[in-house]
């Protein structure tokens, strides 16, 4: 890996954490440079400006949220558990004091226009999460979509609420709900 990859990974990690802390109005070009120990023009070497660090930290970190997925499906042989893990991950994130809400919401809070490269690059992660829930129902036997919206809704329902209220219990009544929804559509088959 050369210095410049390097750099690269370090700018993005640091865009990535500060950002989730701070968010992106809040994470000028001057604040990511002192956050990551790096010059201002490092940071428009690197990537021409703060927008495209954007995009990059977000599809890189999409990539990485996906390759934990995999990881999971290693991991975790329980087809409910495997489900709920996205549930299981937020209790550890709240756990540890971590929770933030989600980084592609608060992005394209910052970045409305649905055709700006952030709120696209935040629109096919959401999207990737949308087919991995579906994935993970269908190895449940479940195959309904409406279940899938219905538990969906719960899901970025409870981000926002645990960004108000970083309340653990919140993460256990939705994820005692959707095994709820699980467990009576399997009742149905």
């Amino acid at each position: 890996m050369s210095m410049s990859t390097t750099k690269r990974e370090h700018l993005i990690d640091s865009f990535i954490a500060l950002v989730s802390e701070q968010g992106m109005s809040a994470s000028g070009v001057d604040s990511i440079a002192k956050y990551a120990n790096v010059s201002k023009k490092t940071i428009y070497n690197q990537f021409g400006s703060k927008e495209a660090l954007a995009v990059e930290a977000l599809t890189r970190f999409s990539n990485r949220v996906q390759a934990n997925w995999e990881q999971d499906r290693v991991d975790i042989t329980d087809p409910k558990a495997l489900f709920l893990q996205f549930f299981t991950e937020l209790e550890e994130v709240i756990n540890a004091g971590l929770f933030h809400g989600c980084i592609f919401v608060n992005m394209c809070r910052e970045y409305p226009e649905l055709e700006h490269d952030i709120h696209i690059a935040a629109k096919k992660h959401k999207q990737a999460v949308q087919h991995e829930l579906l994935s993970r129902l269908e190895l449940i036997g479940c195959y309904d979509s409406d279940q899938l919206f219905h538990i969906e809704l719960i899901y970025e329902g409870l981000m926002s609420k645990l960004l108000v209220y970083q309340d653990i219990r919140m993460v256990q009544s939705a994820k005692a709900m959707v095994l709820q929804i699980i467990e009576q559509k399997e009742k149905l088959r």
